[in-house]
């Protein structure tokens, strides 16, 4: 991966950070000599191995937090309060879903998503933002889907909470960008993860098929991509939605 030498030593938030995207993130900004604060719900065993085999591991600090949660929040804040004094990068990574037909889809699973995909990426971000302000060109980046922007059908709940995620972004990114903080968002696609694995051999056939690429992504093209993001090389660029999906979107 390219070295953004403007990025050594700043400090990263990411939250999600155990699923696949965000563990890959984890690793690209170790590799830039990034200090990487992991938030998790419930499974630590993919960020634990992480920081025990990767060679800049003990700049990881792994911490749970539920982010719907205000006493979860509230000892998060404690906690960087004595750990850091500015943070330099805010990756909003976390995320379920609850796939169903609307028909079928029940309140509870609709707000379950609404929830975690949506509000806890305003609870984190507003819990975040004087430490964000304490920094010199501090960025956001919010990790949205394709399925903010086409159709993806049994998931109107998942499609509306990354829609939400996207007009949040260019909205923050108006009121935050004269204070110095670039926001943005990244959509990926359909992305080779255990969260694709669990889907149907024959919808991954046909999706691929009109990917023209003709593959899915992986979850490092995503990260590298955030990685650029939020670097100097990237500096201009403010309220953007950056796809990651091989081109399915422009088909």
């Amino acid at each position: 991966m390219y070295a953004y030498k403007d990025l050594k030593t700043k400090n990263v938030l990411i939250s999600g950070a155990s699923g696949d995207i965000g563990l890959a993130t984890c690793e690209r900004y170790l590799e830039q000599g990034c200090n990487v604060f992991a938030l998790f719900k419930s499974n630590v065993e993919p960020l634990r191995l992480l920081s025990e085999q990767h060679d800049y591991g003990c700049r990881l600090t792994t911490l749970q937090c539920d982010l719907t949660n205000n006493e979860s929040l509230s000892e998060l804040i404690i906690y960087l309060s004595s750990a850091i004094s500015q943070l330099d990068i805010l990756i909003n990574n976390a995320g379920v879903v609850k796939d169903n037909l609307f028909s079928a889809i029940s309140f509870e699973d609709f707000n379950m998503v609404i929830e975690t995909n949506m509000l806890s990426t305003f609870n984190l971000t507003k819990a975040m933002l004087k430490f964000l302000r304490s920094a010199e060109n501090a960025t956001i980046i919010n990790v949205a889907s394709i399925a903010a922007i086409i159709p993806s059908v049994g998931q109107t709940n998942y499609s509306a909470s990354k829609g939400a995620l996207l007009g949040f972004t260019r909205t923050l990114a108006a009121e935050l960008a004269p204070r110095g903080i670039r926001v943005n968002a990244v959509a990926p696609g359909m992305i080779a993860s255990k969260m694709v694995k669990k889907v149907s051999r024959t919808v991954v056939r046909d999706v691929t098929n009109s990917i023209p690429l003709k593959r899915l992504g992986n979850c490092n093209e995503v990260a590298d991509t955030i990685v650029w993001l939020s670097s100097a090389a990237s500096s201009y660029i403010v309220g953007q939605t950056i796809v990651v999906d091989g081109g399915l979107v422009m088909r």
